[in-house]
């Protein structure tokens, strides 16, 4: 069982150094995100130059300040990049109905998320947990899924490892901005 930290609030942007240098570095080179130099903390993902870009804000690490969400009823692809003018719109894979995510960005528009960078998660929040546990296994995905989902773990040091992750709209899915439904 793991126990986390599971809301918004306590899922603390990235200057809280939850995210080492390198973890920060992979994190916007595989999500398309720039940072400036002198601020960390401002952050964009998109076209500057054409003026069709987000602002970003990076949360902590998943395993340590997570701030969680749930993919709504319908399968999602996962983006390689935000959706903006001239963006090819590749996809990493799709996630499950229903698949409970780590919230590792959010794109946003005058303070609006309008969409997510997401990890997909290999546990999963039930009634049976306790308070802020991951301790229920996943109901078996759909073969279309698996191979998605077949190399996400979490290793003996506590971090996730091959795990499906992308850019999501935010109207695809749910954030837990207050902790995961039924956690105490």
């Amino acid at each position: 069982m793991v126990s986390l930290l599971f809301s918004q609030a306590l899922a603390a942007s990235s200057n809280s150094g939850d995210l080492s240098a390198k973890e920060r570095t992979e994190l916007q080179q595989s999500a398309g995100i720039n940072c400036d130099a002198k601020n960390n903390d401002d952050c964009t993902a998109g076209n500057i130059k054409s003026g069709d870009y987000y602002s970003v804000r990076i949360y902590s690490d998943c395993a340590i300040a997570a701030y969680f969400g749930r993919i709504n009823e319908k399968p999602v692809s996962l983006r390689k990049d935000v959706a903006t003018t001239g963006t090819e719109g590749k996809t990493e894979g799709a996630l499950a109905p229903e698949q409970l995510v780590c919230i590792k960005a959010a794109a946003q528009v005058n303070a609006t998320d309008k969409e997510y960078y997401v990890m997909a998660l290999p546990m999963d929040h039930g009634p049976e947990c306790k308070g802020e546990e991951l301790c229920k296994k996943p109901r078996s995905l759909p073969e279309n899924y698996q191979k998605t989902m077949g190399n996400c773990q979490m290793d003996s040091q506590n971090n996730y490892r091959g795990c499906p992750q992308g850019w999501v709209f935010a109207t695809e899915m749910e954030a837990y901005s207050n902790g995961l439904p039924g956690a105490q």
